[in-house]
Parts: C-alpha cells; sequence; structure tokens
C-alpha cells in the first residue's frame, strides 16, 4: 500500500512505532509561512501571488499541497514549461490510483512482511536473513522461530550474533526500526536508545506489535563509501500487457547515524537512477522546507554522480522476478539493496510513492506515457 497511508500501528505511545510515527506525522505538518517566504526568496516573486498559487494547486486535480509544491520547485516559473508542470502529482493523488488499478487482495502480501519473505523466500530470491520473531501475542509463524516472552529474548540473544536489525512486521516508511548491537544475562543494548532490560525492550520497543529480526545486509563496496547503512533502490515497476516496464529508479541514500534510508529521515539524500543501465543521474539534497540539486555528496569525497551502480543486470533480473511473484499488482515497486554479493530484495510495495521519483528525478510523475496507463487501468481520476 501506499506510502502515505502509514498506519500508526500500535495505540501505545512508549512504543518505537508510535514514537517513530510521531516524528513522521511531524514532518508532514511543515510551517505554511516557512515554506511561503522559501518560495518567494528563491523565486524573487510577490508572496501573495504566490500563496494564491500555492492554494489553487492545492486544490487542483494534481491536489500538490504547499510542501509539495516547493519542493517540487513549482513557484520557479523559468523552470517549467505548462505542460511540464501539469506532469506534477500530490501525494494525495497516489492512494487513489494505487486502489483503482491493484487487486486489494494482494496488500496483504506485501504488508506483512513476515508473509512477503515466505513468498520471496520459496521462489528462490535473495532476501535477508530473517533468524527470529519477536511477538507476545499469539499468531504462529509456519517453521518461525518466535519470541514470546524476556526470557525467550535473553536465550535467543545468546547465541544470535551481532548486529541485529529490527523491523516492524507491518511497517511502511521506516517507521518502527532499530538495531540490537549486543546483550547479556540482564540489557538488551541497541544503537540509538543505549541498554534497557529485557522487559523495558519489550514494554518501550516492542509493545503489542511484532518485529522481524534479521541480519543487517551491508552495501556494496562502492556505496559503502557513502554509507554504512543500508541503502535502497526503488523499482518502480508498471506490468502492461506487453511486459514489465520499469519508469524510475531511485537509490536511497541514508546520511549521518539514520538507521534507514526514508527521505523523511534528516540529511538523507536521493539519487536519480537511469533504470535501464545504472547509472547516477542527479543527486538531491534537502534544503530547509526544500529541495537542492548537488554536484557531489556533500560528505564524501568520492564520485557519485554519473557512475554506474555495481550489478545493475542481476539487479534487473531480480526486480522483474520480484514483479512476476506478483502480477495482480499492475503497479508496484520493489526496494533492493546492492551487496558485494549481488541484489538483496528488502521490501515489496504494492504501489509506488509518487512523490519519490518526483523529488528525485526533478520531474514530474505524470508524464503522458503514465497518465494513459493508468487510465486504461481504470483509474478515471487521472487526467487525460
Amino acid at each position: 500500500m501506499a506510502e502515505a497511508a502509514v498506519n500508526a500501528g500500535s495505540a501505545e505511545a512508549g512504543t518505537i512505532v508510535a514514537r517513530d510515527h510521531a516524528k513522521w506525522e511531524k514532518k508532514g505538518q511543515p510551517n505554511k509561512a516557512e515554506l511561503l517566504v522559501y518560495a518567494a526568496r528563491k523565486s524573487g516573486r510577490n508572496p501573495i501571488g504566490l500563496g494564491i498559487e500555492m492554494s489553487k494547486a492545492r486544490r487542483g486535480r494534481a491536489k500538490i499541497q504547499f510542501d509539495e509544491y516547493v519542493k517540487f520547485g513549482l513557484y520557479d516559473k523559468a523552470r517549467f514549461t505548462d505542460d511540464e508542470r501539469a506532469q506534477f502529482v500530490g501525494a494525495a493523488v497516489q492512494n487513489q490510483v494505487i486502489h483503482k488499478t491493484n487487486d486489494l487482495w494482494w496488500f496483504a502480501l506485501t504488508e506483512d512482511k513476515w508473509l512477503s519473505h515466505l513468498h520471496l523466500t520459496r521462489d528462490g530470491l535473495p532476501v535477508p536473513d530473517t533468524v527470529a520473531i519477536v511477538d507476545t501475542g499469539a499468531r504462529r509463524y509456519a517453521d518461525g522461530t518466535v519470541l514470546r516472552s524476556a526470557d525467550d529474548l535473553r536465550g535467543f540473544l545468546k547465541t544470535a550474533g551481532f548486529p541485529l536489525f529490527g523491523k516492524h512486521n507491518r511497517g511502511l516508511m521506516s517507521v518502527g526500526v532499530f538495531i540490537i548491537e549486543n546483550a547479556d544475562d540482564d540489557m538488551v543494548y541497541l544503537r540509538e536508545q543505549g541498554g534497557m532490560t529485557y522487559h523495558k525492550f519489550l514494554e518501550h520497543i516492542i509493545g503489542s506489535d511484532a518485529f522481524l529480526l534479521q541480519r543487517l545486509v551491508r552495501n556494496c563496496g562502492f556505496i559503502r563509501q557513502f554509507t554504512e547503512a543500508a541503502a535502497t533502490i526503488r523499482m518502480v515497476n508498471f506490468l502492461k500487457e506487453d511486459g514489465l516496464w520499469v519508469s524510475h529508479a531511485v537509490l536511497k541514500l541514508p546520511s549521518g547515524g539514520n538507521l534507514a534510508d526514508n527521505f523523511w529521515r534528516p540529511g538523507n539524500l536521493l539519487c536519480n537512477i537511469d533504470p535501464e543501465t545504472g547509472k547516477v543521474l542527479r543527486l538531491v539534497g534537502t534544503d530547509g522546507p526544500g529541495l537542492k540539486e548537488l554536484e557531489a555528496h556533500p560528505s564524501v569525497d568520492a564520485a557519485l554522480l554519473g557512475e554506474t551502480l555495481p550489478h545493475w543486470d542481476r539487479l534487473l533480473e531480480v526486480n522483474a522476478q520480484v514483479a512476476s511473484l506478483h502480477t495482480p499488482l499492475k503497479y508496484q515497486s520493489t526496494d533492493i539493496c546492492i551487496t558485494d554479493d549481488g541484489p538483496v530484495i528488502v521490501e515489496v510495495n504494492a504501489g509506488s510513492s509518487f512523490s519519490l521519483p518526483q523529488y528525485a528525478s526533478g520531474q514530474g510523475f505524470l508524464t503522458p506515457e503514465i497518465r494513459k496507463i493508468f487510465r486504461d487501468w481504470g483509474a478515471d481520476m487521472i487526467w487525460a
């Protein structure tokens, strides 16, 4: 399901899912006055005229919100033709399209990470090594190792090996992730939260949610120059009658101490990638409430733009295999990490963010070709 519909998950305010969700929601509530000042300063235009234009964009068929208007750079009259501006679309439209074009019965397969893990593994696809599930509830997990109590967790971690990556089983947008660095008889040690007792870990991290514990996926040497945290390539897939078409590819680069690569986390970067060749075409970071195109990585002295990502032919093969496993999802996406040994599938999505490729490429997502595809699939909310 689309990232715009992130479920808050646990209602318990103290759990990591609730805390991360609160951070994500805060990012989605921008200061309108700040946005207007930013757009006026960047464009030299009258703030009143900009405010009227931004309001029209929000009410229009593309439903572009104020923060999206600024991130897309639509305040810059010289940057886009009228036709190019008309190709931009807000995130508020994507769920309508995804729900209209995809088989909703299949959403459970991608949104339940354990089911997705089983599905991909059965087909022989490369996925992270899931070593256990932490769930204090009653659900069974086929042949998975389930940790339901503090004693279960303590006994498992004695011989598990570290570090371990924790992923919320129903998580989207990297809401609810953690890394276990170590453990002893009394404490679990997390990368960001520090040490806590096993009971506190179950109470303040897990709660009533379920988490997969996985071996860390390590980037290939090329990407490891820029980040140690797993970076993924979002492959945006359309399953047309004449076969698979990958319209966009976006590399999500974590920065600083971020545990995950989603762009809402402060400091993370995006790269627009040529879907056919794997060449890095564009690098984008945040600039206050807006975005800025970068000529080089801001903190690493190594070539990135113009470089070709390794194992790209194999990545295309893996992506095509994943897509063919999920054919009732006509519009879908795959998040893939490139390791030294080749691509590893981190996640499959029943749809894909409209915003991500627009941020990365600086161009509107709803090209005439994509509009026609969606309309042919019954998404009549998309204009011709």
